[in-house]
């Protein structure tokens, strides 16, 4: 019996919360589906069909849960919920470089819920999908007995371009497009109980957009594909740390994040020590925020702006080996990665 089959099996024999999501992607979606190898399927942000037309067709879905916890903290109203479901779906088509076309909704929906707030959440999804262009073309509505917001995104890009997870190579330039840590340091100030800072009302609304106007960054990702030099690329939804993670073991390399490159706002540094969290590993740990992530070739140059919301900003290299490692004055260290995994919540790992 080959190894894969004996620690599949050995796996059955635990629930899918001690197991966690990244695992049942990794040992058992992947050697079902897709034959444990990197491909335009399962492991990038969208699957990439590829067609005899002049452009492919990208396909996502992404669900928004009841319990989402900006909607739990009443940050998000149902017309947000129905914003953030067309965000969350939307970015993953940017993440590929393409253009987004459809959305097809999917929502289990409990009987007693008002049709007010039915109808905002169908306004907030509408509103998103006329920014961008693309339409609601169908899906399906059943009834649950909690809210369950799903949707299936479609999108086209040029035949052979879409951005995928799986191109770095030694040499690259690494990047992000928003400022480090915004989003952690958000759950970290309205969630942590040991976060005691007072906050400027305009520090808490800033805190606050992480989650209402995380915007997909379409215009980011097809300048990305565009210039030809994007050798991977991802959206941000589970840590930046962990993204990085991802992208280096589709590519096979090491991501090496430079210290001297970047810097940590002051408002995640004022909150990462209010709650006794070191302000690195709070800006790299988890949190959506929908920022493109990723590799450029080297002698790509980036310009300071390509829309309002971000800026391709260049924070590390690309070197032979594993993992997500930091560089500073005293060396290379492996970077011990903290992201969110759905089933086990945050995790930590080298």
């Amino acid at each position: 019996m080959s190894r894969c089959r004996k620690l599949i099996l050995n796996m059955t024999d635990q629930t899918v919360s001690e197991v966690g999501e990244k695992a049942l992607i990794a040992k058992l979606i992947r050697p079902l589906f897709d034959g444990g190898e990197p491909s335009p399927t399962i492991g990038n942000d969208c699957a990439i069909l590829a067609s005899h037309a002049e452009h492919d067709l990208l396909l996502s879905t992404d669900r928004v849960p009841a319990d989402l916890i900006a909607f739990r903290l009443g940050i998000l109203d149902h017309f947000g919920l129905g914003r953030y479901l067309a965000f969350l779906n939307i970015s993953d088509i940017a993440a590929c470089g393409g253009e987004p076309a459809a959305l097809l909704l999917n929502m289990g929906i409990p009987a007693q819920l008002p049709v007010s707030d039915f109808d905002a959440i169908c306004r907030g999804v509408h509103e998103v999908v006329l920014h961008f262009g693309c339409r609601v073309v169908g899906g399906d509505i059943s009834s649950s007995t909690e809210l369950s917001l799903s949707a299936t995104s479609v999108g086209f890009v040029p035949k052979g371009r879409a951005l995928t997870r799986s191109g770095a190579r030694p040499g690259d330039k690494v990047f992000i497009t928003r400022e480090l840590g915004l989003t952690p340091a958000a759950f970290g100030y309205f969630l942590s109980q040991e976060c005691r800072l007072e906050l400027s009302e305009a520090d808490v609304e800033r805190l606050k957009r992480q989650f209402t106007d995380i915007v997909p960054l379409v215009d980011v990702g097809r300048w990305l594909r565009n210039s030809g030099r994007c050798t991977a690329c991802m959206d941000n939804t589970d840590g930046v740390a962990q993204s990085f993670s991802e992208i280096g073991a589709e590519s096979g390399v090491a991501i090496v994040l430079e210290r001297e490159l970047f810097s940590v706002p002051e408002l995640v540094t004022s909150i990462a020590v209010a709650s006794g969290v070191d302000p690195l590993n709070l800006a790299l740990g988890p949190g959506a925020d929908l920022s493109l992530v990723g590799t450029l070739a080297s002698d790509c140059e980036p310009p300071a702006n390509v829309e309002p919301s971000a800026r391709i900003r260049v924070v590390g290299r690309v070197e032979e080996g594993r993992g997500v490692h930091l560089a500073d004055g005293s060396g290379r260290h492996p970077f011990a990665i903290k992201g969110w995994d759905y089933f086990v919540g945050e995790i930590s790992r080298r």
